[in-house]
């Protein structure tokens, strides 16, 4: 037993060889450290919620076209269905970036909307104040743990006075938890729902004018089937409710917490998850580990010869196989261990980055509990097992008179190593080949043409307090340089317009509308194709020409339905594409206006010159100093590119773990070359002595391992076509698969091939034939 348990040889070995140390412990490190954010995401993902205590029982109403209701619907079908316990509609779209006064301390904060209920329905912790009561006012407030450290340092915020963007008073009556791991978004300051209609009157707990800003959670009572009433709901909605009476939707889903995450919405205001993209994770972090096994396998295998005559003596010396083969197992498992413990100390270290790239909050916590710490065990045992496996088999299986003679290492094969390195090469061609792609295509997306000007054009919400103000922050951008020009605008075309669904000329159609000055409307370079000079202009509209098609209408009509009401129709605007070139565009109707006049303009557009980032700081420091409060604009085309925040974040995911798997399959050709050679010094060494010379034997060896990859490109090319393609299927504007892309990826992957072998090949060419015989 003392044999088996006794490590100190195989410290001495690791000792000697330290190349085969850093190799297999960074590689299996490496390895880890992406499985444990991994698994800490993917746990994440599968548990949003889970700390609600009625998380079964909670439902939320939506429709085929997006997750929300009017205010007031959850209140309708609380009264009218028993099965219903407690309704809380949740707004989380219309407080984002609000305007928050503590005295004279003026801060941003994201806030929420909700019911007096939504202590009652959500486990949230309230770290200060009674759970019962903090929302029984409807000019209570309860605030963020964060917000709280931020604004009341050093003071308990509980009965402090908050002001909401100079229209609203309200007392802070507790302190929650930071939300986190839920479909409700984080929250800085959370209040009742009767405070909205102050900010948007088409918000209010008697009117459903706006149709999907609310979220209406239901939770049932238990036992409880509300789906099963669906049909009758439906029914009930479509007497009362405008957006199913007029057409709008004719679907209801009541949809539980897990279907609210993981749902394709077409909008949603709550957080959301994608389970493919788990999955994607999740497969891609256990290629990386078995890339790192395989890794181990080789380098073993090719210091088998020198464990060999180990464990050899061994034998002479008593030593049962069966011992040498449990010696040999805990060996690959003490190094798991130790790899597991650095890819723990890296997680901890990559983590800020991993929530930064995942647009999460993860936590390790989640390891030192009881049921992760025996997975962690068992997935440390799992690991070594694989990894020692078939090392243990061949070493322990020496026989010690072929290791005396030095037989041993001519009889080991190597038909395991190559399939292992054609399957790294494999899998390397075929993350290179998806990294492309989908960096094309993305590409592809944000420099997609919309019919209006994106570049050096900075938006941002109007966050002044008076008409002063404004003038004053005019004055002073007049004098800045950089600044081209300054319009005022409601809604831009990349950063979404109000919403105006409706009856138009007897048509049920969602049209977008916009109001600009004439400085936006140049900026944006949008063109008008007619203008019917109409004479007095009140009241009516521009409309784009997609508009004319969906009502039927002739461009050169004077007037359009608009609900029960004849429209002017000012003229014609030439399409443009709004939001960006992935979603279908929608009809429009514009209007100028005169920034001077009674209109209050939702946000700024400043068209800029010369150097960008000079630029966007000079804004910047004039709307802080001005404002007093942080500058949130961003230039346009940085706001089309965020409509591809997901689809980036997963090529950059991809690619990350591309550059990781061909970093170790590197090192797995270094440990193939390496035990390669070993097999077939001897074999140089006699075509030497009979004739070969040092660049045919080069090339021989070389040319071996290329081998290796032109079998995996022939292989991987169909295999990375097929998904890519499967990929590209989702968008309508999307790349065509050049065959460059799996041409450059083989390429790619042959050079590093080259590389990793050449030095190891051309040592074994220009080697002495007399050394290679004596050595084997």
């Amino acid at each position: 037993m003392n044999n088996i348990v006794n490590i100190k040889s195989f410290l001495k070995f690791l000792s000697k060889n330290k190349a085969y140390t850093a190799i297999d412990v960074f590689g299996l490190s490496v390895s880890l450290m992406f499985v444990i954010l991994i698994a800490v995401y993917v746990e994440r993902e599968l548990n949003i919620d889970k700390q609600q205590v009625n998380y079964d029982r909670i439902y939320a109403i939506g429709n085929e076209n997006f997750l929300g209701t009017g205010v007031p619907v959850p209140y309708w079908l609380e009264e009218r269905y028993p099965e219903i316990e407690q309704v809380c509609p949740v707004i989380t779209d219309q407080g984002k970036g609000m305007q928050v006064f503590y005295g004279e301390k003026k801060y941003k904060a994201d806030v929420v909307y909700a019911d007096s209920t939504f202590f009652s329905m959500f486990s949230f912790k309230v770290l200060d104040g009674n759970r019962e009561e903090v929302m029984k006012s409807a000019y209570d407030a309860v605030v963020s743990e964060s917000f709280a450290n931020k604004a009341f340092p050093g003071e308990n915020p509980v009965g402090k006075s908050l002001r909401i963007s100079d229209s609203t008073s309200v007392t802070v009556t507790g302190v929650m938890e930071d939300i986190n791991r839920s479909v409700i978004p984080y929250a800085d300051v959370l209040l009742r729902i009767e405070r909205i209609a102050e900010f948007n009157s088409g918000l209010t707990k008697t009117s459903a004018n706006n149709a999907g800003s609310a979220v209406g959670f239901i939770q049932l009572k238990p036992g409880a089937d509300l789906k099963a009433q669906t049909d009758d709901i439906l029914e009930f909605l479509k007497e009362r409710f405008w957006l199913y009476e007029r057409g709008f939707a004719k679907d209801l889903y009541i949809v539980s917490i897990p279907e609210i995450y993981f749902g394709k919405w077409k909008y949603s205001n709550m957080n959301s998850g994608d389970r493919s993209f788990s999955l994607v994770l999740m497969s891609v972090g256990i290629l990386i580990l078995i890339f790192a096994i395989i890794n181990y396998i080789n380098l073993t295998v090719a210091q088998a010869s020198q464990r060999a005559r180990e464990m050899a003596t061994r034998r002479l010396l008593g030593s049962l196989r069966s011992d040498l083969f449990t010696r040999l197992m805990m060996e690959a498992t003490l190094l798991t261990v130790v790899s597991f413990v650095i890819g723990l100390l890296l997680a901890i270290a990559a983590l800020p980055f991993a929530n930064d790239l995942l647009q999460v909050r993860l936590t390790l916590d989640v390891l030192w509990t009881p049921l992760w710490g025996g997975a962690i065990v068992g997935f440390i045992l799992l690991t070594g097992f694989l990894s020692g496996l078939l090392p243990a088999i061949l070493v322990s299986s020496a026989k010690p008179i072929d290791v005396v003679r030095g037989t041993f290492r001519r009889q080991t094969k190597m038909v395991f190593s190559k399939f292992f390195i054609t399957f790294q090469n494999i899998i390397t061609i075929v993350m290179i080949a998806a990294s492309l792609t989908m960096y094309l295509q993305i590409n592809h997306l944000i420099h997609a043409p919309l019919g209006y000007n994106t570049e050096n054009i900075i938006q941002t919400n109007n966050v002044f307090r008076s008409r002063s103000e404004m003038e004053k922050a005019e004055d002073m951008l007049s004098q800045i340089p950089y600044v081209k020009a300054v319009g005022y605008t409601n809604g831009t075309p990349s950063g979404g317009t109000n919403n105006m669904s409706g009856d138009y000329e007897g048509k049920s159609l969602s049209f977008q509308q916009m109001q600009v000055d004439s400085a936006a409307f140049r900026i944006f370079g949008l063109e008008i194709k007619t203008d019917n000079h109409v004479a007095n202009s009140d009241g009516g509209w521009f409309l784009n020409e997609l508009a004319f098609k969906q009502m039927d209408l002739p461009e050169d009509a004077a007037t359009f339905k608009m609900y029960d009401r004849e429209t002017p129709i000012l003229g014609v605007i030439k399409d443009f594409h709004l939001w960006d070139i992935s979603r279908e565009n929608s009809p429009l109707m514009l209007r100028f206006n005169r920034h001077h006049s009674d209109w209050w303009p939702w946000s700024y557009v400043i068209e800029v010159q010369g150097d960008p980032v000079k630029a966007f700081a000079e804004v910047r420091k004039v709307f802080e100093e001005v404002s007093g409060v942080s500058f949130e604009g961003e230039f346009i085309d940085q706001d089309i590119q965020s409509h591809f925040e997901t689809q980036i974040r997963l090529t950059k995911i991809v690619v990350i773990f591309a550059c990781i798997a061909i970093l170790i399959s590197l090192l797995g050709l270094l440990a193939m070359s390496t035990y390669f050679i070993q097999q077939r010094a001897q074999e140089v060494a006699i075509r030497k002595v009979f004739g070969s010379d040092n660049r045919s034997i080069l090339n021989r060896l070389v040319g071996t391992f290329l081998m290796y990859v032109g079998i995996a490109f022939v292989i991987a090319t169909p295999v990375s076509w097929y998904f890519m393609n499967h990929w590209l299927a989702d968008y309508s504007y999307r790349i065509s698969l050049n065959p460059l892309i799996f041409i450059a990826a083989g390429l790619f992957c042959l050079l590093i091939s080259f590389f990793s072998v050449f030095f190891q090949s051309w040592r074994a060419a220009n080697a002495n034939p007399i050394e290679s015989v004596k050595d084997n």
